[in-house]
């Protein structure tokens, strides 16, 4: 049987990249899938390629910084289906690289309101109404567990997203439900100015070390976090990024 045989799914950010690719490998094992993006098109696309794929998917415009919006997502989820089991928090977005001093306030809140007070929203409802045995997935950063000298807003907002996740873990088991994280490294998506690749492939090949990561090397995680295959793995982060952060940049000698 296929792992997601009848579950209800919800993945932000699912127009594009890690959200797409998560999207049309859950409905090709048996799920519903809500495809929910700021860029509703993108999201259509979306729900189009799980249907051409003979998948059950639906679209929906969504912004993750919007707290009605974040409940709204599990009210159409549970009007079209009955309830949700699966949520895959992978939308959030990246701040110009630059030195710190660059950073402006304004700047700092969007980051911040997007990726760590948009993350908590999502996480109040999947913990609030995901059905028994569910599971939640957020899509932190390589940058949640170290600083990002480029990118201070941006890994501020990532370490709180994995401080989030952690600190709901046990919040999440008592309603027999988990709560992970992946933490990505350099992953080829439209977010990092790669175009999209919409191929799904049986074998996955490897990435070089310190390489760039497909949309779907990284979904395959995810997949495996949300699955019942993963029932022991609560409240922690999974790294997917080809060894980047496993030892010291290579020195040229």
């Amino acid at each position: 049987m296929r792992r997601f045989e009848n579950k209800v799914a919800i993945v932000t950010g699912g127009g594009s990249g890690i959200g797409r690719a998560a999207c049309r490998r859950l409905a090709g094992e048996g799920a519903h899938v809500l495809v929910a993006d700021l860029d509703g098109e993108r999201a259509k696309a979306t729900a189009a390629l799980i249907g051409a794929d003979g998948g059950s998917g639906k679209a929906i415009t969504a912004d993750i910084a919007s707290e009605a919006d974040n409940a709204a997502m599990f009210d159409m989820a549970e009007a079209n289906w009955g309830g949700v089991d699966l949520a895959f928090l992978n939308a959030g977005m990246l701040q110009r690289y630059g030195p710190f001093e660059d950073i402006t306030t304004e700047i700092f809140d969007r980051i911040i309101g997007v990726n760590l007070r948009g993350t908590f929203f999502g996480i109040k409802q999947a913990q609030a109404r995901l059905r028994p045995e569910g599971a939640c997935v957020v899509t932190a950063s390589a940058a949640a567990l170290t600083g990002f000298s480029e990118a201070a807003a941006y890994a501020t907002s990532k370490h709180g997203v994995l401080g989030l996740v952690r600190s709901t873990a046990r919040a999440f088991a008592t309603r027999n439900l988990r709560v992970n994280a992946i933490c990505p490294g350099n992953v080829l998506t439209p977010m990092n100015g790669v175009a999209q690749d919409d191929h799904i492939r049986e074998a996955l090949t490897d990435p070089d070390y310190r390489g760039g990561l497909s949309a779907q090397q990284v979904a395959e995680v995810a997949l495996f976090l949300l699955s019942r295959q993963a029932v022991a793995i609560n409240g922690h982060a999974q790294v997917v990024d080809a060894a980047a952060s496993a030892a010291f940049v290579p020195l040229d000698l």
